[in-house]
């Protein structure tokens, strides 16, 4: 007979199993883009030495994929779904696979300076590739999946970094080192520059819903946002001064993230008005951020093999809800058959919640007894919020939002 383990929910602290929480990605390279194409569940992310590592699950595992290159891999694009996509990596190298990754083929970029970025804004045909060095910038173009990519021409003299084309092939921006930022109206035909008014290095380039309303993130904490299609820029104050390497706004214009030097998260409810730091709980540069579908379920990538990942959208890091963790009853977190739950301090019933890896609900819970014998083998998490609180329940068990700890099923 199987004994049932009992479970702890450990509240909202630094380091607890809520906010961002590391992913097993299995290697220690560094890692530099991630994508996850259609939703939360198949994502890509490439680093150095040419590895790329695929998850069909959410993150929880991950599987490496044969890239042909020993070269060092920056971006990563799978434009309309998993099977089609495109990498860029150091020494002009653009390779693009047509099966999900299982084979890549390399394509003739025409250019041996390194590639930072890529965007194929509507579909699998039409992209742009960026890239440079210290004294020459570069913008790539492919009107035929890749097959040619064509030089565009750019007054800029230091790196692109980062492009996107908001709503269409036609009008995008792409900004570098230097503070350099260029605008085409015309596919690239032409590129204008636009002044940013300052010297930073500018690593990344969003406009999460239109033409008009953008942001950029660079070096020094810079974030510059424009409402007017780039004519004119204004810093925004986020309170860090480590080098932000990437943004991610989902959902409009309101929520944002940003991530960069030592594990820097920082976040927007406003639309940049004010910028909030998260605890990404590593200390390693954090190169890439991407929200797939929502404001809540987000992945970072960086140094050391690196991935973090969070279902909550990070909100719940860096609140104390220590007090009530003594009215939950300790014990192991790998069960098997039978999740316990002790008791609750509240004196109705508890809102509590198991959730996959993704974040999606997949039981309700009660204190006492639920049977996971049917759930598959793997990674989840408990979520509980109280909706009444008892008389004997320590002062301010009242205002805890919620709690969440890893657990992890086994047979």
């Amino acid at each position: 007979m199987r004994v049932p383990a009992c479970l702890v929910l450990v509240c909202l602290t630094s380091g607890a199993w809520a906010g961002w929480f590391a992913l097993p990605s299995g290697t220690t390279t560094d890692l530099a883009a991630v994508d996850f194409p259609k939703d939360t569940a198949i994502g890509f992310v490439v680093g150095s030495g040419g590895l790329i590592l695929k998850t069909l699950n959410a993150g929880a595992a991950w599987e490496s994929l044969p890239s042909g290159t020993w070269n060092s891999l920056t971006a990563v694009c799978f434009p309309v779904d998993a099977e089609t996509g495109y990498v860029a990596a150091s020494g002009g190298l653009i390779i693009k696979t047509l099966d999900g990754g299982a084979s890549w083929s390399v394509q003739p970029s025409g250019v041996t300076l390194d590639l930072r970025s890529l965007c194929f804004p509507e579909d699998a045909r039409t992209g742009y590739c960026t890239g440079g060095d210290d004294t020459d910038a570069v913008i790539l173009k492919t009107t035929n999946g890749g097959a040619d990519w064509v030089r565009q021409p750019t007054s800029a003299g230091h790196p692109i970094t980062s492009t996107q084309f908001p709503v269409n092939a036609l009008t995008g921006y792409a900004v570098g080192w230097h503070g350099a930022i260029v605008k085409t109206t015309d596919g690239g035909a032409d590129w204008q520059t636009l002044n940013s008014g300052t010297p930073a290095d500018l690593e990344c380039v969003r406009f999460p819903s239109g033409e008009l309303t953008g942001y950029i993130a660079g070096s020094g904490g810079t974030i510059l946002k424009t409402v007017n299609g780039g004519s004119t820029w204004w810093p925004e104050t986020t309170h860090v001064n480590d080098y932000l390497a990437s943004m991610s706004l989902p959902v409009g214009n309101a929520v944002g993230y940003a991530v960069g030097a030592s594990g820097t998260v920082i976040k927007t409810t406003n639309g940049g008005s004010t910028w909030t730091a998260q605890t990404s709980g590593v200390g390693y540069f954090l190169w890439s951020v991407i929200f797939p579908s929502d404001e809540q379920t987000g992945y970072a990538v960086g140094g050391h093999g690196t991935i973090v990942k969070t279902v909550d959208g990070g909100a719940a890091v860096g609140e104390d809800n220590a007090p009530f963790t003594r009215y939950l009853t300790s014990g192991p977190t790998v069960v098997r058959d039978v999740l316990f739950l002790g008791p609750f301090a509240v004196s109705r019933r508890p809102s509590a919640n198991l959730l996959d890896i993704s974040g999606r609900k997949v039981l309700n819970l009660k204190p006492g007894p639920n049977d996971v014998s049917r759930l598959a083998p793997g990674v989840y998490f408990v979520s509980s919020r109280p909706s009444a609180v008892s008389r004997d329940a320590p002062r301010g068990a009242e205002d805890t939002p919620f709690a969440v700890r890893k657990v992890v099923i086994q047979r």
